[in-house]
């Protein structure tokens, strides 16, 4: 707990130095929100990947927790928060462009992760294409939002006290990483549990407790879309850049119960929100009441051995 409580508070220390250093140099906001947004609620799941690939090594088997992570993590964004935020906040007004552009990432990166899953590992050569694959996306989300104008000038913190708030976040989330990570294969392995089912459940949500502050604070603030772009841009950052990024450094083993059950229920929940998105341009609360459902069905379904 300890851990994940390390993971959030440094992912906001970050997320709010990047904020204040994009503001400084005046980047636009289009890119302030790829960034800050998807990169820096992201932050958690690429650390904590990192790490594990680090371990792995080493020596030490980590790859359930990582994939257990990257899957909890994603579904919890994509049903648990979004659901939440929904419910919260009602009828969510999307656009159609920005979700089929999204969509497509989204489903692609997903369907990519399934694929290479099918042969019980992600090996450095799939890894490798993974963050090609991210890199492809950074491009082109930048080309879409090069007509943004730059920032305006707001009130600017310090840059040497921009550079110290980013440092020190990422010295709490490297630390926090790392007890996550020996605390879950300890977990595992004294209550007997898969260690995908700790990553799954544990893990996965706790990093995604950035994109719920970010997500909540939007709708707070009235900006209900800015939390479904957050949302759908942590989900393939996760698998492209932070699965993708420990592949390289480590392969990952993986569990057959995970590419038979676990991913392409997660695709089939990916599917489904981008369905109802574009069916109508909208998200409502009966529609994010499901979501929620889904991700109650897929946690009790993963405690009962799935």
């Amino acid at each position: 707990m300890l851990g994940l409580i390390g993971l959030l508070a440094g992912a906001e220390l970050i997320t709010r130095a990047s904020l204040g250093l994009s503001h400084r140099f005046r980047l636009s906001e289009g890119f302030i929100g790829l960034v800050v947004l998807s990169l820096g609620t992201s932050l958690p799941e690429i650390v904590v990947t990192i790490a594990g690939a680090l371990e792995k090594r080493a020596g030490i088997d980590t790859s359930g927790i990582i994939i257990g992570n990257i899957i909890g993590s994603s579904m919890g964004n994509m049903a648990l928060i979004l659901g939440i935020t929904g419910l919260l906040g009602g009828t969510i007004a999307v656009y159609k462009r920005e979700i089929w552009i999204q969509g497509i990432s989204l489903v692609s990166s997903t369907l990519a992760f399934l694929v290479f899953a099918q042969d019980g590992r992600i090996t450095r050569q799939e890894g490798l294409i993974l963050m090609a694959g991210y890199v492809l996306y950074f491009i082109f989300a930048q080309k879409l939002n090069k007509s943004v104008s730059a920032t305006k000038a707001k009130k600017r913190k310090g840059l040497g006290k921009l550079l110290f708030q980013l440092m020190f976040g990422l010295i709490i989330i490297a630390q926090s990483s790392e007890w996550v990570i020996t605390s879950g294969i300890g977990l595992a392995i004294q209550l007997g549990i898969n260690q995908v089912v700790i990553g799954a459940i544990l893990v996965g949500i706790g990093t995604s407790l950035p994109e719920l502050v970010v997500s909540i604070n939007a709708f707070v603030k009235g900006a209900k879309e800015l939390s479904v772009g957050n949302l759908l841009g942590s989900n393939v950052v996760n698998v492209l850049l932070a699965l993708g990024g420990g592949a390289v450094i480590s392969e990952w083993e993986i569990d057959r119960r995970v590419a038979t059950f676990d991913l392409p229920f997660l695709l089939f929940s990916m599917v489904v929100v981008i369905l109802f998105m574009l069916s109508r341009k909208k998200f409502e609360r009966k529609e994010s009441f499901l979501m929620v459902c889904l991700f109650v069905v897929y946690v009790s379904l993963k405690l009962m051995g799935w």
